[in-house]
Protein backbone atom coordinates (compact mmCIF):
# COMPACT_ATOMS: atom_id res chain seq x y z
CA UNK A 1 0.00 0.00 0.00
CA UNK A 2 1.22 2.97 -1.20
CA UNK A 3 1.13 6.17 1.80
CA UNK A 4 0.94 9.54 0.52
CA UNK A 5 0.73 13.29 2.29
CA UNK A 6 -1.34 16.24 1.84
CA UNK A 7 1.04 19.22 1.98
CA UNK A 8 -0.29 22.22 3.79
CA UNK A 9 -0.59 24.92 0.75
CA UNK A 10 -3.65 26.28 2.54
CA UNK A 11 -4.16 29.68 4.85
CA UNK A 12 -3.15 28.78 8.28
CA UNK A 13 -2.95 24.88 6.97
CA UNK A 14 0.97 24.86 8.49
CA UNK A 15 -0.08 24.69 12.56
CA UNK A 16 -1.40 28.33 12.01
CA UNK A 17 0.90 29.66 10.24
CA UNK A 18 0.38 29.93 6.23
CA UNK A 19 3.19 27.92 4.30
CA UNK A 20 5.11 30.09 1.76
CA UNK A 21 5.95 28.83 -1.82
CA UNK A 22 9.48 27.77 0.07
CA UNK A 23 7.88 26.12 2.85
CA UNK A 24 6.09 23.73 0.72
CA UNK A 25 9.00 22.80 -1.36
CA UNK A 26 10.66 22.14 2.18
CA UNK A 27 7.67 19.74 3.41
CA UNK A 28 8.01 18.32 -0.34
CA UNK A 29 11.61 17.51 0.01
CA UNK A 30 11.73 16.32 3.76
CA UNK A 31 8.61 14.27 2.33
CA UNK A 32 10.30 12.51 -0.32
CA UNK A 33 13.22 11.65 2.10
CA UNK A 34 11.33 10.19 4.46
CA UNK A 35 9.84 7.49 2.04
CA UNK A 36 6.78 8.92 1.31
CA UNK A 37 5.31 7.24 -2.11
CA UNK A 38 2.77 10.62 -2.90
CA UNK A 39 2.36 14.31 -2.14
CA UNK A 40 -1.37 15.94 -2.55
CA UNK A 41 -2.37 19.22 -3.18
CA UNK A 42 -6.53 20.23 -2.34
CA UNK A 43 -7.85 22.94 -5.28
CA UNK A 44 -9.48 25.91 -3.58
CA UNK A 45 -9.06 29.51 -4.28
CA UNK A 46 -11.03 31.72 -1.72
CA UNK A 47 -13.42 29.57 0.93
CA UNK A 48 -15.35 30.51 4.44
CA UNK A 49 -13.76 28.41 7.18
CA UNK A 50 -16.58 27.09 8.75
CA UNK A 51 -18.82 26.63 5.88
CA UNK A 52 -15.89 24.12 4.32
CA UNK A 53 -16.55 21.73 7.39
CA UNK A 54 -20.20 21.90 7.45
CA UNK A 55 -20.50 20.89 3.69
CA UNK A 56 -17.90 18.07 4.55
CA UNK A 57 -20.16 16.78 7.35
CA UNK A 58 -18.69 18.51 10.22
CA UNK A 59 -19.39 21.08 12.65
CA UNK A 60 -17.50 23.74 12.69
CA UNK A 61 -15.94 25.21 16.00
CA UNK A 62 -17.02 29.09 17.11
CA UNK A 63 -13.41 30.71 16.30
CA UNK A 64 -13.65 29.57 12.34
CA UNK A 65 -16.83 31.35 12.10
CA UNK A 66 -16.62 34.60 9.85
CA UNK A 67 -12.74 33.32 8.75
CA UNK A 68 -12.15 33.50 5.10
CA UNK A 69 -9.70 30.85 3.94
CA UNK A 70 -7.40 30.09 0.38
CA UNK A 71 -4.95 28.18 -1.52
CA UNK A 72 -1.86 28.24 -3.77
CA UNK A 73 -3.19 27.54 -6.84
CA UNK A 74 -2.70 23.61 -6.71
CA UNK A 75 -2.16 23.12 -10.33
CA UNK A 76 1.05 25.76 -10.59
CA UNK A 77 1.76 24.17 -7.31
CA UNK A 78 2.09 20.69 -8.82
CA UNK A 79 4.66 22.20 -11.94
CA UNK A 80 6.74 23.02 -9.40
CA UNK A 81 6.87 19.97 -7.05
CA UNK A 82 7.36 18.32 -10.74
CA UNK A 83 11.08 19.22 -10.14
CA UNK A 84 11.66 20.14 -6.80
CA UNK A 85 11.16 15.96 -6.46
CA UNK A 86 12.41 13.33 -7.97
CA UNK A 87 10.64 9.97 -7.31
CA UNK A 88 7.45 10.96 -5.46
CA UNK A 89 3.88 10.78 -7.65
CA UNK A 90 2.14 14.17 -7.34
CA UNK A 91 -1.65 14.40 -7.04
CA UNK A 92 -4.29 17.04 -7.04
CA UNK A 93 -6.63 16.00 -4.29
CA UNK A 94 -8.94 17.10 -6.63
CA UNK A 95 -9.29 19.58 -9.41
CA UNK A 96 -12.91 21.25 -10.08
CA UNK A 97 -13.25 20.64 -13.13
CA UNK A 98 -15.75 23.50 -13.39
CA UNK A 99 -12.69 26.15 -12.61
CA UNK A 100 -10.68 25.43 -15.48
CA UNK A 101 -11.79 24.39 -19.55
CA UNK A 102 -11.69 20.51 -19.78
CA UNK A 103 -9.16 20.82 -22.64
CA UNK A 104 -7.07 23.45 -21.07
CA UNK A 105 -7.04 21.16 -18.10
CA UNK A 106 -5.36 18.09 -20.06
CA UNK A 107 -3.08 20.18 -21.42
CA UNK A 108 -1.65 21.33 -18.03
CA UNK A 109 -1.80 17.63 -16.65
CA UNK A 110 -0.18 16.19 -19.86
CA UNK A 111 2.40 18.96 -19.10
CA UNK A 112 2.91 18.43 -15.27
CA UNK A 113 3.18 15.03 -16.50
CA UNK A 114 6.13 15.61 -18.86
CA UNK A 115 7.54 17.46 -16.01
CA UNK A 116 7.79 15.14 -13.60
CA UNK A 117 8.66 12.30 -15.70
CA UNK A 118 5.38 10.63 -15.54
CA UNK A 119 4.73 11.13 -11.80
CA UNK A 120 1.58 12.95 -11.74
CA UNK A 121 -2.20 11.76 -10.97
CA UNK A 122 -4.87 13.90 -12.00
CA UNK A 123 -7.38 14.03 -9.46
CA UNK A 124 -10.74 14.89 -10.79
CA UNK A 125 -14.21 16.25 -9.04
CA UNK A 126 -16.99 17.98 -9.76
CA UNK A 127 -16.74 20.97 -6.69
CA UNK A 128 -17.86 21.32 -3.30
CA UNK A 129 -17.86 24.83 -1.84
CA UNK A 130 -20.95 26.95 -3.16
CA UNK A 131 -19.69 30.57 -2.39
CA UNK A 132 -16.18 29.79 -4.10
CA UNK A 133 -18.00 29.70 -7.21
CA UNK A 134 -20.23 32.74 -6.11
CA UNK A 135 -17.08 34.30 -5.52
CA UNK A 136 -14.66 33.74 -8.57
CA UNK A 137 -17.59 33.86 -10.69
CA UNK A 138 -18.25 30.25 -11.90
CA UNK A 139 -21.64 28.35 -11.95
CA UNK A 140 -22.61 26.47 -9.10
CA UNK A 141 -25.56 24.89 -10.84
CA UNK A 142 -25.36 21.66 -12.56
CA UNK A 143 -22.06 21.31 -11.82
CA UNK A 144 -22.21 17.40 -12.39
CA UNK A 145 -23.61 17.80 -15.47
CA UNK A 146 -20.52 20.09 -15.80
CA UNK A 147 -18.27 17.53 -14.58
CA UNK A 148 -19.55 14.78 -16.84
CA UNK A 149 -18.79 16.61 -20.22
CA UNK A 150 -15.52 17.51 -18.82
CA UNK A 151 -14.74 14.17 -18.67
CA UNK A 152 -15.47 13.41 -22.09
CA UNK A 153 -12.77 15.54 -23.16
CA UNK A 154 -10.47 15.35 -20.34
CA UNK A 155 -9.95 11.52 -20.70
CA UNK A 156 -9.77 10.80 -24.98
CA UNK A 157 -7.01 14.15 -24.96
CA UNK A 158 -4.69 12.40 -22.02
CA UNK A 159 -5.07 9.18 -24.25
CA UNK A 160 -3.57 11.06 -27.53
CA UNK A 161 -6.99 10.98 -29.48
CA UNK A 162 -8.43 13.93 -31.57
CA UNK A 163 -11.42 15.16 -29.69
CA UNK A 164 -14.80 16.81 -31.37
CA UNK A 165 -17.12 17.33 -28.94
CA UNK A 166 -20.23 19.45 -28.95
CA UNK A 167 -22.49 19.28 -25.63
CA UNK A 168 -24.04 21.72 -23.13
CA UNK A 169 -21.67 23.33 -21.62
CA UNK A 170 -18.22 22.39 -23.33
CA UNK A 171 -17.35 22.13 -27.06
CA UNK A 172 -13.96 21.38 -28.81
CA UNK A 173 -13.06 20.92 -32.83
CA UNK A 174 -10.25 18.59 -33.46
CA UNK A 175 -8.96 19.03 -30.35
CA UNK A 176 -5.08 17.35 -29.38
CA UNK A 177 -2.51 17.57 -27.14
CA UNK A 178 0.49 18.15 -28.88
CA UNK A 179 3.24 17.43 -27.85
CA UNK A 180 2.37 13.85 -26.04
CA UNK A 181 3.67 13.43 -22.49
CA UNK A 182 5.59 10.67 -21.45
CA UNK A 183 2.70 8.01 -20.89
CA UNK A 184 0.60 7.06 -24.07
CA UNK A 185 -2.49 7.11 -21.55
CA UNK A 186 -1.67 10.12 -20.10
CA UNK A 187 -1.54 10.42 -16.64
CA UNK A 188 -3.83 8.67 -14.67
CA UNK A 189 -7.51 9.61 -13.83
CA UNK A 190 -8.76 9.79 -9.99
CA UNK A 191 -12.33 10.94 -9.27
CA UNK A 192 -13.05 11.99 -5.59
CA UNK A 193 -16.59 11.08 -4.43
CA UNK A 194 -17.68 13.42 -1.73
CA UNK A 195 -21.66 11.98 -1.50
CA UNK A 196 -23.07 8.99 -2.33
CA UNK A 197 -24.77 9.52 -5.30
CA UNK A 198 -25.36 7.31 -7.97
CA UNK A 199 -24.72 9.47 -11.03
CA UNK A 200 -21.13 9.85 -9.77
CA UNK A 201 -20.29 6.37 -8.88
CA UNK A 202 -21.52 5.75 -12.92
CA UNK A 203 -18.47 8.37 -13.43
CA UNK A 204 -16.20 6.80 -11.27
CA UNK A 205 -17.15 3.19 -13.26
CA UNK A 206 -16.81 4.21 -16.93
CA UNK A 207 -14.15 7.74 -16.56
CA UNK A 208 -11.60 6.86 -13.19
CA UNK A 209 -8.44 4.69 -13.34
CA UNK A 210 -8.25 5.25 -9.31
CA UNK A 211 -11.45 6.24 -7.01
CA UNK A 212 -10.52 8.45 -3.69
CA UNK A 213 -12.72 7.93 -0.85
CA UNK A 214 -11.97 11.25 1.56
CA UNK A 215 -12.83 10.09 5.50
CA UNK A 216 -10.64 13.20 6.88
CA UNK A 217 -13.70 15.35 7.79
CA UNK A 218 -15.44 12.85 9.72
CA UNK A 219 -14.26 9.14 10.88
CA UNK A 220 -11.21 8.21 9.51
CA UNK A 221 -11.17 4.66 10.74
CA UNK A 222 -11.38 1.31 8.50
CA UNK A 223 -15.00 0.39 10.14
CA UNK A 224 -16.20 3.90 8.01
CA UNK A 225 -14.75 2.90 5.19
CA UNK A 226 -16.25 -0.62 4.58
CA UNK A 227 -19.74 0.34 4.10
CA UNK A 228 -19.07 3.38 0.94
CA UNK A 229 -16.18 0.89 -0.85
CA UNK A 230 -18.80 -1.88 -0.95
CA UNK A 231 -21.37 0.57 -2.20
CA UNK A 232 -18.74 1.83 -5.17
CA UNK A 233 -17.92 -1.43 -6.08
CA UNK A 234 -21.79 -2.62 -6.66
CA UNK A 235 -22.08 0.60 -8.39
CA UNK A 236 -19.11 -0.76 -10.53
CA UNK A 237 -20.52 -3.73 -11.32
CA UNK A 238 -24.41 -2.23 -12.15
CA UNK A 239 -22.59 -0.56 -14.89
CA UNK A 240 -20.46 -3.53 -16.38
CA UNK A 241 -16.57 -2.39 -14.76
CA UNK A 242 -14.87 -5.22 -13.17
CA UNK A 243 -14.37 -3.50 -9.70
CA UNK A 244 -11.42 -4.90 -10.05
CA UNK A 245 -9.48 -2.87 -12.52
CA UNK A 246 -10.96 0.62 -9.74
CA UNK A 247 -7.97 1.07 -7.59
CA UNK A 248 -8.96 1.96 -4.41
CA UNK A 249 -7.48 5.59 -2.78
CA UNK A 250 -8.35 6.67 0.77
CA UNK A 251 -8.01 10.28 2.47
CA UNK A 252 -7.77 10.18 6.25
CA UNK A 253 -7.01 12.38 9.22
CA UNK A 254 -4.06 11.76 11.76
CA UNK A 255 -3.64 13.70 14.93
CA UNK A 256 0.45 12.70 16.08
CA UNK A 257 0.58 12.70 19.66
CA UNK A 258 -0.85 16.03 21.11
CA UNK A 259 -2.79 16.87 18.01
CA UNK A 260 -6.20 18.08 18.55
CA UNK A 261 -9.07 17.46 15.20
CA UNK A 262 -10.40 20.50 14.59
CA UNK A 263 -14.07 19.62 14.80
CA UNK A 264 -15.74 17.28 17.34
CA UNK A 265 -17.11 15.40 14.35
CA UNK A 266 -13.76 14.33 13.03
CA UNK A 267 -12.92 11.34 14.62
CA UNK A 268 -8.99 10.64 13.18
CA UNK A 269 -6.04 8.10 13.73
CA UNK A 270 -4.38 8.93 16.15
CA UNK A 271 -2.30 7.29 19.19
CA UNK A 272 2.09 6.66 18.81
CA UNK A 273 3.37 5.17 15.62
CA UNK A 274 3.29 2.08 16.10
CA UNK A 275 -0.72 2.52 16.72
CA UNK A 276 -1.05 4.64 14.06
CA UNK A 277 0.48 2.05 11.54
CA UNK A 278 -1.84 -0.63 12.60
CA UNK A 279 -4.57 1.53 11.86
CA UNK A 280 -3.75 2.24 8.60
CA UNK A 281 -2.51 -0.94 8.01
CA UNK A 282 -6.70 -2.04 8.45
CA UNK A 283 -7.80 -0.38 5.40
CA UNK A 284 -4.88 -2.64 3.09
CA UNK A 285 -6.64 -5.37 4.72
CA UNK A 286 -9.65 -4.05 2.83
CA UNK A 287 -7.93 -3.84 -0.57
CA UNK A 288 -7.05 0.08 -0.56
CA UNK A 289 -3.66 0.54 -2.89
CA UNK A 290 -3.28 4.27 -1.67
CA UNK A 291 -3.96 6.03 1.35
CA UNK A 292 -3.08 9.78 2.20
CA UNK A 293 -2.48 11.28 5.22
CA UNK A 294 -3.62 14.70 6.72
CA UNK A 295 -1.76 15.77 9.69
CA UNK A 296 -3.70 18.46 12.47
CA UNK A 297 -1.26 20.19 12.90
CA UNK A 298 0.40 19.72 9.66
CA UNK A 299 3.98 20.72 10.94
CA UNK A 300 7.53 19.75 10.47
CA UNK A 301 6.86 17.78 13.59
CA UNK A 302 3.87 16.12 12.64
CA UNK A 303 6.39 15.34 9.40
CA UNK A 304 8.44 13.42 11.43
CA UNK A 305 6.09 11.82 13.65
CA UNK A 306 4.59 10.20 10.30
CA UNK A 307 7.95 9.26 9.70
CA UNK A 308 8.32 7.28 12.35
CA UNK A 309 4.99 5.76 11.23
CA UNK A 310 6.61 4.88 7.98
CA UNK A 311 9.21 2.90 9.85
CA UNK A 312 6.97 1.07 11.74
CA UNK A 313 4.99 0.21 8.52
CA UNK A 314 7.80 -0.71 6.60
Amino acid sequence: MKIGFCLPHETDAMGGDTASGADIMRFARRAEELGFDSLWLVDHFCYSAAGELEALGASAPPELVGRTCGAWECMVTAGALARETRRVEIGTLVVNTGYRNPALLARMADTIDELSEGRFILGLGAGDFESEHVAFGYPWERRVGRFEEALQIIRPLLRGEKVTFEGEFYSTHEAENIPKGPRAAGPPIMIGVLGSGPRMKRLVAQHADQWNCWLASGDSHARAYVEIRDAMLAGCEKHGRDPATLELNVTVRVCPPGGQPVSEDIDPLSGPPARIAEQLLEFEALGVEHITVWPHPNTAESLEVLGDVLHALR
